[in-house]
């Protein structure tokens, strides 16, 4: 973990340093003469570092930690600088110190406090590799076993994240049910994530919204010190022709846009009429309401429809650009909010036909910016040049760095429903991508994350929150760690299917935006993820029943799905009859299908030949940067 200057508060707690390496025996025997002490008055989420690390502590050792209001001799002290609402990446600060007896973790803020207490945590061996989701069986975390448990330090830590706004992203919710949303909450603290982003509900799409989680996953959001984000493409749900009854777009016509035919359009795709005044004050007054309505919402996301078509009349084009236009409304919403909610944030995204920001209009500097490469091509990093749809990206996202000086994030697409819960597992790729972000620099990342698929992404969400705190983190030890602890005596193994993935299967799969490849190239690479499949599925059945062959037995699945998939880029490289490619894709979703409970593959059911037999048939290298942006994925 990256070793950073602490603060100049944090600092002043830090009088007379450690001297050097120390360790400090907290518990040996199932015996403890340590107590985790808190502040009087400490927080929700101060509270809950005490427990966890009690919880934690006992599973570890045997010990039991009691938790007490107060100092002792001998104690884990929580300590919180600034219980007041703070922001960026200094609010998530944190040192662990010893000093005498006593292990003292010290936030600068009470979310920092229960960072702390997890990193103690991992210190001692905790791995932290996914949400307890049902799938896992209760085995998702590895918890060591130790008879003497030592805490062993080389001097004080000093920790910091290198990317201020860290997200979980929860889309479409198309596999999201309470109880899985329960547990990533419970998860997100443990990795470092700092903020849920929940659909407002405007995408049809969309399984679930926030109206549906809201009573129950705020106080558990709260209690974590986490930040609430919510919206969408979401215009349409405040101006909208059949609203009022369906007589809004009788009433006012002038205040939609027009189609090709230059005929006011009902669509919800169209972005309505944003220069009749009278049109901008209806959507701001229906979003003022809906906020004061949910006044738990700290981030309000205020996006154009996906697919959004902005005035397709050719005789009627408006003077100012999209990216003008778009930025001047969320501008005028922004002017209101600060009046009505001023410490509600608003965010807006450079996406599709708005990638660039904007010429004649200023963005207010508070306003979040999140960046949206759904086009990219992942044969290469975004800043590779190499790939066109790559190149510009890039060049925007720099457009946007010295245009802008507040915060830019990255919308990422480390998870991506386009993927169909294709296995692109990308650890090593995701480095190098942030690197280059926190260098620009980008101030936010996020990442779609859906329960029904999370065995596949699994790696890239551990990593993901690991490296939105430090870019520097080693990944192979990451890897590493984490093959030791999901897979055993199988690590190696295991390790070597997941290299292949990344390496091999991102290149020659179906990912989306991606060159097509040689026969030869498609075929070198079926015949090795093959040949994993088999040595994977006979260490399952090697196995046994447990833990170690469930988890086996999902990556085989991620392999089988592999080889299926490469087959049929292998028949299309070969040009294929159009019915073997067909009855090729008929076999892939009925073995999805037959394994869509194991949290390996999303499948949506109904018409899953036809969305997969579009994704088998399309040319993605011709598609350019936001083509697919209106598809739903």
């Amino acid at each position: 973990m990256v070793q950073l200057m602490a603060s100049p508060a944090v600092a002043e707690l830090r009088a007379e340093p450690a001297p050097g390496p120390v360790r400090r025996t907290l518990a040996t025997g199932g015996q403890t003469s340590y107590v985790i002490a808190l502040d009087s008055d400490a927080s929700d989420a101060e509270a809950l570092a005490a427990s966890e690390l009690a919880k934690y502590l006992r599973r570890i050792s045997g010990a039991t930690f009691a938790i007490r209001r107060g100092g002792a001799a001998k104690a884990i002290v929580l300590r919180t600088l600034s219980r007041e609402a703070t922001h960026g990446a200094a609010a998530d600060a944190y040192t662990i110190t010893v000093r005498g007896e006593s292990v003292i973790l010290t936030g600068e803020s009470p979310r920092a406090v229960l960072y702390a207490a997890y990193d103690l945590l991992a210190r001692l061996g905790c791995r932290w590799l996914a949400p307890d989701l049902a799938l896992y069986g209760g085995a998702a975390e590895y918890v060591p076993h130790e008879a003497t448990l030592v805490y062993e330090s080389r001097g004080d830590v000093t920790e910091r994240p290198a990317v201020a706004i860290r997200k979980l992203d929860m889309a479409e919710a198309r596999s999201h049910d309470l109880e899985s949303l329960r547990k990533i909450v419970e998860w997100m603290p443990k990795l470092r994530f700092n903020t849920l982003m929940v659909p407002m509900g405007s995408d049809a799409n969309s399984k679930r919204t926030w109206d549906d989680w809201r009573v129950a996953l705020t106080p558990e959001l709260r209690k974590r010190g986490l930040t609430i984000e919510a919206g969408g493409h979401g215009y349409q749900r405040f101006l909208a022709a059949n609203m009022e009854g369906g007589e809004l777009f009788a009433r006012h016509p002038n205040w939609f846009g027009k189609d090709s035919t230059c005929d006011a359009s009902r669509s919800p795709q169209v972005v309505f009429n944003t220069e009749n005044d009278s049109a901008v004050a209806y959507l701001i007054h229906n979003v003022v309401r809906y906020v004061t309505e949910h006044p738990e919402i700290d981030v309000f996301d205020f996006w154009p429809p996906d697919g959004a078509r902005w005035d397709e009349c050719a005789k009627e084009q408006p003077p100012e650009s999209v990216e003008d236009r778009h930025a001047k409304l969320v501008s005028a919403l922004h002017d209101t909010l600060a009046r009505v909610r001023p410490q509600l944030r608003l965010e807006m995204i450079a996406y599709a036909h708005a990638k660039m920001p904007p010429e004649h209009v200023v963005i207010p500097p508070d306003v979040l910016v999140d960046f949206c490469p759904i086009g990219e091509d992942f044969d290469v990093p975004l800043y590779d040049s190499s790939s066109t749809n790559n190149a510009i990206y890039a060049r925007a996202i720099h457009a946007w760095r010295r245009s802008f000086p507040g915060d830019i994030g990255l919308y990422s697409y480390y998870r991506k429903y386009e993927w169909r819960s294709l296995p692109n597992v990308i650890p090593h790729f995701m480095q190098r991508e942030l690197r280059w972000y926190a260098a620009v620099p980008l101030q936010g990342i996020s990442s779609y994350a859906e329960p029904g698929d999370w065995y596949t992404y699994e790696l890239n969400h551990y990593t993901l929150g690991e490296l939105a705190w430090n870019p520097n983190v080693n990944v192979d030890s990451l890897v590493a760690g984490y093959a030791l602890a999901r897979y055993g005596p199988s690590r190696k193994l295991a390790i070597a299917a997941l290299t292949t993935l990344e390496n091999d299967f991102r290149l020659r799969g179906s990912i989306p935006y991606s060159a097509p490849d040689s026969t030869t190239q498609i075929a070198r690479t079926l015949a090795v993820v093959g040949a994993q499949r088999d040595g994977v599925r006979r260490a399952a059945a090697a196995a046994g029943n447990g833990e170690l062959a469930a988890n086996l037995v999902r990556l085989g699945l991620m392999l089988e799905f592999a080889e299926r998939d490469l087959a049929i880029e292998k028949a299309r490289s070969e040009g294929g009859a159009p019915e073997k490619i067909q009855t090729m894709v008929r076999e892939l979703v009925a073995f999805l299908t037959a394994h869509k409970a194991q949290g390996v593959f999303v499948v949506y059911g109904g018409d899953d030949f036809s969305r997969y037999l579009k994704h088998y048939t399309r040319d993605w290298s011709g598609l350019g940067p936001g083509a697919g942006a209106g598809d739903g994925e």
